[in-house]
């Protein structure tokens, strides 16, 4: 079956079962990325459905996670999941990504809002022995971390002294000590956050991640170059339930993030290279001695 006649019979076989009203479909996926496709579903012309076509393995895992914690206003329901784990059905969540700077908002409003209507939902995952995604797990948070720093010193050879690279690997083993491990969203980039009118309205494409509460707070302070300051980070994790860690060991995670961030950027050509480049000028100074 070529993939224009599958969606139209998954479209009719969830009109069928009562999970979607008539629709119509957007031709053009809105993403199309390691074989997955999200396809707008619009009903009186107006986006209502989002419906995800991705590997069985992602499916069930990001189905797992929005069941998880049903009670967060910012993540979108699951109204439907073919029980082969083909596809998903969820609301469309109206807005702009945070890709846009203009329509993000403000960090200092946006990131404590992530801490109590999400971040705080978040359960303990005593499940097995996995860590970091669980597409590709790691035996221990600490080699999630290593994995991490190394694909950023690969993307910033060249660009960034290695003697920061370095100091930054000096904190791996304070931060192999994590405590309790919780089922997280794992995506805290700019381009899963939707903004309306401002205003911090969802988080989508998760990629489910087994690790510490304090992982995707430091994740989402970091998806943006801007606001990246101590008041920012110091104020939203005030307000986590999980305080697992002091100031010192919170600067720490925050080092290795940042860094690894602008080694993502570096990867990707990404236009705020140049932000984060300037912004690590301030964490540098934080580092411990090589």
């Amino acid at each position: 079956m070529t993939l224009a006649p599958r969606i139209y019979a998954t479209i009719q076989h969830l009109f069928m079962k009562g999970i979607i009203e008539t629709v119509e479909l957007r031709e053009k996926p809105e993403q199309d990325e390691d074989g997955k496709r999200t396809y707008l579903l619009t009903a009186d012309g107006k986006p209502k459905y989002a419906l995800r076509m991705d590997t069985p393995e992602n499916i069930a895992m990001t189905e797992q996670l929005h069941k998880a914690y049903p009670d967060s206003a910012l993540l979108p329901k699951v109204l439907y999941a073919d029980p082969v784990k083909g596809y998903l059905v969820q609301p469309y969540v109206a807005g702009t990504t945070g890709e846009d700077a203009a329509g993000r908002g403000s960090k200092k409003v946006w990131l404590p809002l992530l801490a109590t209507e999400l971040f705080n939902r978040y359960e303990a995952d005593e499940a097995g022995g996995k860590w970091g995604r669980l597409t590709e797990p790691c035996s221990s948070w600490s080699e999630f971390n290593e994995r991490e720093l190394s694909k950023a010193r690969e993307h910033l050879n060249g660009l960034q002294p290695a003697e920061d690279c370095e100091r930054v690997a000096l904190l791996l083993e304070p931060l192999a000590n994590t405590g309790n491990k919780f089922l997280l969203h794992g995506n805290m980039e700019a381009q899963s956050f939707v903004f309306q009118d401002q205003e911090l309205s969802g988080v989508l494409e998760s990629k489910p991640t087994a690790g510490p509460v304090l992982y995707d707070l430091v994740q989402a302070f970091c998806s943006t170059p801007d606001d990246l300051s101590l008041e920012v980070l110091f104020e939203a994790y005030s307000l986590l339930d999980e305080k697992a860690v002091d100031q010192e060991r919170l600067v720490q995670e925050a080092l290795l993030r940042v860094y690894c961030r602008m080694g993502q950027c570096a990867a990707e050509n990404r236009s705020e290279l140049n932000e984060y480049v300037a912004a690590w000028q301030f964490w540098r100074m934080l580092l411990p001695e090589a």
